[in-house]
């Protein structure tokens, strides 16, 4: 057997066995993230008071949706890139609202205990009824087996997001 052959045949068995366990052995990924909601009179009352937190911006896109009579605002934050061979490790997701517009921040943590897989993406997806908020990382982050993540929203109604981890 020529070595291209062998290394292809190779390839092929661990492939197999990667799919083979991926289907025997499910991950339950929500209960490695925790998370927190709380509204924030004071935003910079509350940044004052954790002066250790060191703020990395996160990416954010936003896009206007129309519904009926109302504009919700549908604003994605993300980091790092995928990458072969990673896996969801974590997700959540929850959504509250409120009668009066509210500055919401969002506290997102992985792993809740122990040690994490390594983190090479994350999106958080976030429906307000604000156009206006930011995410950053708080702590750990992408290349590295942690990550906590803070979303802010600001003077909105609502709040619903939908939160994913991968990472190998």
């Amino acid at each position: 057997m020529s070595p291209p052959s062998a290394m292809l045949i190779w390839l092929g068995v661990a492939l197999i066995q990667l799919l083979g366990g991926a289907s025997c052995n499910p991950v339950d990924v929500t209960s490695s993230v925790q998370v927190s909601i709380e509204t924030i009179p004071d935003l910079e009352a509350f940044r004052k008071a954790h002066p250790d937190l060191q703020i990395v911006p996160l990416t954010a896109r936003a896009a206007n949706v129309k519904e009926a009579d109302s504009t919700r605002q549908l604003i994605t934050y993300t980091v790092g890139t995928h990458s072969s061979g990673e896996r969801l490790v974590g997700m959540a997701s929850n959504q509250q609202s409120w009668a009066t517009p509210q500055d919401v921040k969002l506290d997102l943590q992985y792993p809740t205990a122990g040690v994490g897989a390594v983190v090479t993406y994350v999106e958080v997806v976030v429906n307000q009824s604000s156009p206006t908020g930011r995410g950053y990382i708080v702590s750990g982050g992408v290349g590295q087996r942690n990550i906590r993540i803070m979303i802010e929203a600001y003077g909105t109604l609502y709040f619903n997001y939908n939160a994913a981890i991968y990472g190998w």
